[in-house]
């Protein structure tokens, strides 16, 4: 048999033959060449690559950021939440403040021409009488409040009166009437000699840098202190050595309590006589410096007959007024102060229900139409950022005419 030897350059197939080309010199350098070429780019798009910054999303009424507010103490909430008539016309005042804006509108030439109260389901609202500066387009003007209030009160609707004018219905009731003319109409109003504004500024006690830029400016504000925050005798102290009014900011049951919660230190509807003066007692002894005191939530204990006649009796005894905030519709406090015969006011106006510089200065002005067409007007105010610079703003162009005073300079009603 003729038998062959192997032959070693005879050319193989298969997998065999494919890597036997590969591991050849040539196509190794050119493999390696491309694979460094390949990482080596991979490496140059990692450290050129930018991260994206991370998504901001500003609040629509916002003008400029905000610092930050300081917190409340843990078991104690700035405000109670409420829903009610005044709080949506207050959420049509920014869709009107946002459309003055999206339109290059100036604000100083919005003129809030009257302002009157009226009720809705046992709740007071601001009806109120805007006359707007001279539009380039007012269709263009009407959509782009429509859209602005659709954002904010999808129930809301806008009324389109003719040529001259509009209107804000909301819940069927006209809250807004707005004046579209060229030149401002004239509308009679009732004449208040001497008309008297309080600004009543609450939650004093956890905000000590604020505090001392509100008591640097040039207006006689009245301070309401929580006789349990975390900074109440530094405040205190700031508060009398500026002369400021001085009130006792009263913690007292709200409607949401447990879920809202006004503080351990509160007065709750089902404590017994004994347990609310000694309550009180407790918290006065904190700030006895006080001239004053006026609730802070409470809008269930104000509500209480029989606990609101033993409180009052009781801040009476101490020889202290008592400021209605007004949390609801439905307190007892005028009626069971008259009982009593303990001096007393009430709250007019919120200022910072919406913590935008505009739209507390809307509510700055609302608050003086209010004093002029009654003659006196006390708004109450929060020591937010926005509220101290909206007060700087306002202290420089208020309406003269009315007297900014302090509380206690105020006739008790």
């Amino acid at each position: 048999m003729d038998e062959r030897a192997p032959d070693n350059n005879e050319k193989k197939t298969g997998l065999d033959g494919f890597l036997k080309g590969i591991y050849r010199p040539g196509p190794l350098i050119c493999l390696f060449t491309l694979a460094f070429i390949a990482l080596a780019g991979l490496g140059w798009m990692a450290l050129n690559s930018k991260t994206p910054p991370p998504q901001v999303i500003a609040p629509v009424a916002e003008e400029r950021k905000a610092e930050p507010e300081p917190s409340a103490a843990p078991d104690k909430a700035y405000e109670e939440a409420t829903s009610d008539m005044e709080d949506k016309v207050k959420q049509a005042d920014l869709a009107l403040i946002e459309t003055m804006r999206d339109l290059d509108l100036k604000m100083h030439d919005l003129n809030l021409v009257d302002v009157e109260l009226r009720r809705y389901e046992e709740r007071g609202y601001h009806y109120q009488v805007l006359q707007f500066p001279k539009v380039t387009d007012r269709n263009i003007f009407l959509v782009t409040l429509r859209k602005r209030l659709y954002e904010r009160l999808p129930d809301a609707m806008l009324l389109d009166n003719g040529d001259t004018e509009a209107a804000i219905e909301i819940n069927g009731v006209h809250t807004h009437r707005l004046l579209l003319e060229a030149r401002p109409q004239i509308i009679a109003l009732p004449e208040a000699k001497g008309p008297k504004l309080v600004v009543v500024i609450d939650d004093v006690g956890e905000n000590y840098g604020v505090l001392r830029g509100l008591a640097g400016l040039d207006l006689p504000l009245t301070f309401a202190v929580w006789p349990n925050a975390s900074h109440t005798r530094q405040c205190v102290e700031l508060i009398t050595q500026t002369h400021h009014d001085l009130l006792v900011h009263f913690p007292m049951e709200p409607m949401g309590y447990p879920k809202v919660k006004p503080g351990d230190d509160a007065l709750f509807v089902s404590m017994n006589d004994a347990q609310i003066r000694q309550r009180i007692e407790e918290n006065l002894e904190r700030i006895p410096e006080a001239i004053g005191v006026n609730n802070h939530m409470g809008s269930r204990f104000t509500a209480d007959k029989p606990g609101m006649a033993v409180a009052l009796a009781e801040f009476k005894r101490h020889g202290l007024f008592f400021l209605d905030s007004l949390t609801s519709g439905k307190s007892v406090g005028r009626a069971t102060a008259k009982n009593v015969g303990i001096p007393f006011y009430e709250r007019d106006t919120f200022l910072d229900n919406v913590k935008d510089v505009n739209a507390i200065l809307l509510q700055l002005r609302k608050t003086e139409r209010v004093a002029k067409r009654q003659g006196r007007a006390i708004a109450i105010g929060h020591p937010y950022r926005q509220t101290l610079d909206a007060l700087k703003q306002w202290q420089d162009s208020r309406d003269t005419s009315i007297q900014v005073i302090t509380l206690s300079k105020l006739s008790s009603e």
